[in-house]
């Protein structure tokens, strides 16, 4: 695992919380959310009516587009700024303040659990991972991504983490087998990752060529590692 462990909640700050978003609007972050929300709805496989909780949902982009696609949804996050900003979005969704590691909802909740950048950033994993499998209900799916080690980008954002005061300071990155050592003992996984375009945006035109390649013949080399498990 990486060498910085999580000290506090970086995204409690309301400036980067303001400006979280901006990255969805770049023209390298646009094709990233695009290859990574295929991979993560492909393994969720949201339907509408469902029961939906986002943990981590920060600024709520994964929680209002399940809601986009007919779900109930509730979004849930530790940093009431990330929140603030997720409100202003006005979806239909319910937002809720709380820790991934003592999630406040019943058990057998939600028909779909999904967490996306959220193990990086919690105190203790094995029990967030936990508390999410916990409120899943009978026959639900419990999908996680997070940030690859063992990827270009993980690199890249350690490196950056090293020379100036970043969120990724404070994250806690998974190579692919430690990823699925975290996720065994709740079920078997069914996983892959996405996003083989390096950090500097170079190929960017053959990105869907690239990311064929990738999940084919290299999927634990992707920046987004994402597994499914099922309750």
């Amino acid at each position: 695992m990486a060498q910085f462990q999580p000290r506090y909640n970086p995204f409690t700050a309301p400036a980067l919380a303001a400006g979280y978003d901006a990255w969805f609007e770049t023209p390298l972050g646009r094709v990233v959310d695009r290859l990574e929300r295929d991979l993560i709805l492909r393994l969720a496989r949201p339907r509408a009516g469902e029961r939906a909780l986002d943990v981590g949902t920060g600024t709520g982009h994964y929680a209002c587009e399940l809601a986009r696609r007919g779900l109930r949804v509730v979004g849930c996050d530790p940093s009431a700024a990330m929140l603030e900003q997720a409100k202003a979005k006005e979806a239909p969704v319910t937002w809720q303040e709380g820790r991934a590691e003592a999630l406040p909802f019943a058990d057998g909740t939600f028909d779909l659990v999904l967490a996306v950048t959220t193990l990086e950033f919690v105190e203790d994993p094995r029990r967030a991972l936990a508390e999410m499998v916990r409120v899943a209900a009978p026959g639900g799916r419990v999908v996680v991504a997070t940030l690859n080690a063992a990827s270009s980008w993980g690199r890249a954002y350690l490196a950056e983490a090293q020379r100036q005061e970043t969120p990724f300071r404070y994250a806690r990155f998974f190579t692919p087998r430690e990823f699925l050592a975290l996720l065994r003992p709740f079920g078997r996984p069914r996983w892959s990752s996405a996003v083989f375009i390096p950090p500097s945006g170079r190929g960017l035109a053959w990105a869907d060529l690239l990311e064929g390649l990738g999940r084919t013949f290299a999927r634990g080399r992707g920046a987004l590692l994402v597994g499914r498990i099922e309750k």
